[in-house]
């Protein structure tokens, strides 16, 4: 993703997070909005049941955040997260030591 602007950046995340709440969720619709700066909601419905993940906007922004960290979604179990908080919502946050792997542990 190298030469992206911000707004490019912050698209191809968005994207991102929406396929795999697509393919966690078989048979939910996705829906994305940004709040202002501040968060990226993603809510995932089916008529009968809605589950919400939040995200900081400055996580999608960050040029640190790559697919690598993006596929912490996917080994934090962020679906499941989502379907135990219900309508409350779940916030995700990365654990920043995922950007750096170290070899020797």
């Amino acid at each position: 993703m190298a030469g992206m602007n911000e707004t490019s950046w912050i698209d191809a995340n968005v994207s991102v997070v929406e396929n795999y709440l697509k393919k966690e969720f078989d048979n939910f619709g996705v829906a994305h909005r940004a709040d202002a700066s501040r968060t990226h909601t993603f809510t995932v419905d089916n008529g009968k049941k809605q589950f919400t993940l939040c995200i900081g906007w400055p996580i999608l922004a960050d040029r640190s955040f790559t697919q690598a960290r993006i596929d912490r979604l996917l080994k934090e179990n962020v679906a499941e997260e989502m379907r135990l908080h219900g309508e409350d919502g779940y916030h995700w946050t990365p654990p920043h030591e995922d950007a750096i792997q170290r070899g020797g542990m």
